[in-house]
């Protein structure tokens, strides 16, 4: 079955630091079931699993958006998986990542990828709601950080070519869910125990320009690639 991204903006709009635009949760959905993002004002990360949309505040507060809740970015698909995998005994989070990375077909195609499982280590972040202009890597400077060890819940997100990084994140993207839906945020470290992987590779790319001011009059012609790298480690 064909399937698609939806991209809602840009990401080098948001490391420039646009951080308002006027998609809303519901536009989301009409896209897809599955993906990531977050919220106007930088508002901590977002996490769409199963058609609910999940934000992780700065605080670690996890809350359910409604559907007019406004997104400056998110990456969205309907998930239907073509591989499923069982990793068992604990791995590290390069060793998890590389086996991941084998695991994709081709490195010129987007997968968006699924891991549910026991992690007996898991490290992610969030950020508070931003009042002032700043860029991405200004903001992910004042992160907060969220440790937690033998732990059940979901990774969502997406691997990226390199070559569309004015476009969206790449390589790994992943948000955390617990299964009790009370943690989560930007994966930056994790070990697992247990873990089933779902991956489904990407047939194209629907993305939505902007007709915001800031957005209009924004110059995106830097390359956010460095930028990137540094944020979202």
């Amino acid at each position: 079955m064909p399937t698609s991204l939806y991209i809602s903006s840009p990401v080098n709009a948001l490391v420039e630091g646009i951080f308002r635009e006027d998609k809303t949760i519901q536009d989301l959905l009409n896209h897809g079931n599955f993906g990531i993002g977050t919220i106007n004002d930088f508002d901590g990360e977002m996490i769409l699993l199963d058609s609910i949309s999940y934000q992780i505040h700065g605080d670690g507060a996890v809350t359910v958006n409604t559907p007019d809740t406004l997104t400056p970015y998110a990456c969205v698909t309907q998930f239907y998986p073509t591989q499923e995998h069982i990793l068992v005994g604990e791995n590290s989070y390069d060793n998890f990542l590389k086996i991941l990375s084998n695991m994709l077909i081709s490195k010129n195609l987007i997968f968006a990828i699924c891991v549910h499982g026991k992690f007996t280590y898991l490290k992610t972040r969030s950020v508070e709601k931003q009042s002032a202009y700043k860029t991405l890597l200004d903001v992910t400077h004042g992160q907060q950080e969220f440790e937690f060890t033998d732990i059940s819940g979901t990774l969502v997100g997406f691997w990226t070519p390199n070559f569309m990084h004015s476009v969206t994140v790449p390589g790994f993207h992943l948000h955390f869910i617990s299964d009790d839906k009370k943690s989560g945020g930007h994966l930056l470290h994790c070990r697992t125990e247990k873990v089933s992987i779902q991956i489904q590779a990407i047939d194209s790319v629907v993305m939505d320009l902007p007709h915001t001011p800031e957005y209009l009059e924004a110059d995106l012609n830097r390359d956010p690639g460095e930028d990137l790298a540094k944020a979202e480690h």
